[in-house]
């Protein structure tokens, strides 16, 4: 088991799957402001089409893989939206200034929150020589030994 915020990480890029129409699931990719107490938060314009429709109490999924650690994560958590301001200078950074057009006055701001309720993550030797030991290892060895899988730890 690996904490939450061992796995992600502000600037990592999330694929957010949020409610679509008739029951399905439509992915974006989303950056990662800060991961806190099994909280995943990111800045949004909630004006975007997309984002119109979101409801706070929505299941969301999210992954993320980072290859040059050769890390996978998955998670699944429930959607909250806060148009809260000192939330959003509390989170607001240089990358942030850089999406929206008119920075921190921007119309529509809002902090995307996703509270995590499971999550597992994959990882092996990180690098080329690691991925090619990694692969190896799963070619002719025990697959468990080309590298680690488990549950992403939450606070109680």
């Amino acid at each position: 088991m690996k904490p939450l915020d061992d796995l992600l990480h502000p600037g990592d890029t999330l694929m957010v799957g949020t409610p679509a129409d008739l029951g399905t699931m439509k992915s974006r990719p989303l950056t990662v402001v800060r991961v806190a107490d099994g909280r995943v938060s990111i800045l949004l314009d909630q004006t975007a089409p997309w984002a119109c429709d979101l409801t706070s109490g929505e299941v969301a999924h999210a992954t993320a893989s980072d290859v040059r650690k050769n890390q996978w994560v998955s998670i699944t958590g429930i959607l909250s939206l806060s148009t809260d301001a000192a939330e959003i200078d509390d989170l607001w950074n240089p990358a942030a200034d850089a999406f929206f057009d008119d920075g921190r006055d921007s119309p529509g701001i809002a902090v995307l929150r996703i509270d995590v309720q499971t999550g597992s993550y994959w990882s092996g030797p990180s690098g080329r020589l690691g991925s090619l030991i990694s692969l190896i290892r799963a070619k002719f060895g025990d697959t468990e030994d080309s590298g680690e899988h488990g549950e992403v730890g939450l606070p109680q």
